[in-house]
């Protein structure tokens, strides 16, 4: 139990709102009476036996009684501090706050802070969002961790806040599935002054989506399903194309499926914050929205020409992504053969096998000669292929979108054009990697994953194998 530690730490905030972590030697006394330290126990069993002891012990009044409840109250501490971090690092440098700035809003248990302090428990009606967290508490319908996580995300001073920095905290695919064709019709009329044909194809694409992943969300609730909205599977993505075809007679790639349903969700997403009164000054640099470049206001620009460019565009990414991927995979392949000649093999079965097949890192393991999770995830590193492949994507990719538009911007736009750009892109490719982080932490197994990054990286793969 490397981390058992959790249940008798407290993580709390100093007179200056910095975190600060305290022992409180009585729950580690009780929490080891229960639980031998050279006896392993996971998580889950052990909250539902302190939570199980916590409902007994509600019935006496001794000075014991609210020992197992301190030891939950504990973790929940750690808990949503993390859910703090990870929210200050995802959003945080691109909005302009840190973890720091929404810890106050929820890290305020005032019943350990009594417990610490031996005071009795405050008799004011606040109750601390750890104090509502226990009151809801229930091992049998989730796990602590999801539990602390919904309430942290759903805490009202925390949202405005992040509203306040233009952050929504609501995935692409949920807010598609809560918005019917009528508001997509009016928001992107009124919001966006959208073309008749763009708004026709928006509509047309979104009563798609709700025929197969609506329809699928229904059936899974009706079989006790309660997973959130997850990215709609290559299956699901092929059954909206195939409908979208029936619909209106237009055939569209999964691929082309997937970028214009993530950009129909951009546009929603900066409605629902400027709507909420919260701040939309970045710009969505999405697939098919590229406003910031080519400002779809200018009347002298027809709908032809519009479309032009964002075919061109779209085209221009795809290949620029492809190019990074290959510069980065053969960047890290030459440095780990620094190291270990026979290495590019294992690499390359390794990253195919987690992306393109969706296996886990304990599946993987064995069909590269290692045998623990921790030496495949140190062999791929992730997270530093995706910040390389980030970096090269950008620099492919800024001359070749300043080229493309001077074809058609005018010459007043592209002069402020050389200095914005690279923000804007930056800004896209940085959804991306959130988009191939997010799905890495929240998996569907024994499936590709679904992401644009991992679908050309998988296409790489293959490309690559086929010249073998």
């Amino acid at each position: 139990m490397a981390s058992a530690s959790r249940y008798w730490e407290f993580v709390k905030l100093n007179s200056t709102n910095k975190r600060r972590v305290e022992m409180m030697v009585v729950a580690r006394t009780y929490f080891h009476s229960l639980f031998p330290e050279k006896v392993e126990v996971g998580d889950a069993t052990i909250q539902r036996q302190l939570w199980q002891q916590m409902r007994v012990n509600n019935q006496t009044d001794t000075d014991a009684s609210n020992l197992p409840e301190i030891c939950l109250r504990c973790y929940i501490s750690h808990r949503i501090y993390q859910v703090c971090f990870d929210l200050g690092t995802k959003f945080g440098s691109r909005n302009g706050f840190s973890c720091e700035d929404l810890l106050p809003f929820v890290l305020d248990d005032e019943v350990l802070l009594a417990a610490q302090t031996q005071q009795t428990r405050p008799g004011s009606s606040y109750q601390s969002l750890a104090t509502t967290v226990l009151k809801t508490f229930d091992p049998a319908r989730g796990s602590l961790n999801t539990w602390v996580s919904r309430y942290v995300k759903q805490h009202p001073e925390l949202k405005r806040f992040l509203l306040q920095h233009g952050v929504f905290l609501v995935s692409d695919w949920a807010l598609l599935n809560d918005t019917n064709s009528k508001e997509v019709q009016r928001i992107f009329t009124e919001m966006y002054r959208s073309a008749k044909i763009e708004i026709q194809q928006a509509c047309d694409l979104l009563i798609s989506y709700h025929a197969v992943y609506r329809q699928d969300r229904i059936e899974q609730r009706l079989t006790g399903g309660t997973l959130p909205c997850q990215p709609p599977t290559l299956e699901q993505l092929t059954r909206i194309a195939n409908h979208l075809q029936t619909l209106s007679g237009k055939k569209l790639s999964t691929e082309v499926v997937l970028n214009q349903l993530s950009a129909i969700a951009s546009k929603l997403r900066r409605y629902r914050i400027a709507a909420q009164g919260g701040s939309v000054s970045s710009v969505s640099f999405d697939q098919t929205d590229v406003q910031a470049i080519v400002e779809r206001s200018q009347i002298h620009q027809d709908d032809e020409e519009q479309n032009e460019f964002l075919n061109l565009y779209q085209n221009q990414f795809r290949e620029s992504l492809d190019q990074a991927i290959s510069q980065a995979v053969n960047d890290f392949i030459n440095k780990l053969q620094r190291k270990r000649n026979t290495v590019e093999e294992s690499f390359i079965k390794a990253l195919h096998l987690f992306h393109c097949q969706g296996e886990s890192m304990n599946q993987i393991a064995p069909q590269i000669g290692l045998t623990k999770q921790y030496e495949v995830t140190r062999l791929l590193k992730l997270s530093e292929l995706r910040a390389d492949i980030r970096q090269k994507l950008l620099l492919i990719l800024r001359d070749h979108v300043i080229d493309l538009a001077t074809h058609f911007a005018n010459s007043e736009r592209l002069q402020s054009l050389d200095q914005q750009v690279e923000a804007i892109l930056n800004e896209q490719i940085s959804d991306m990697i959130q988009q191939a982080e997010s799905e890495v932490k929240n998996p569907i197994r024994n499936q590709p994953l679904p992401s644009l990054l991992a679908r050309r990286l998988c296409y790489y793969l293959n490309s690559r194998n086929t010249k073998l």
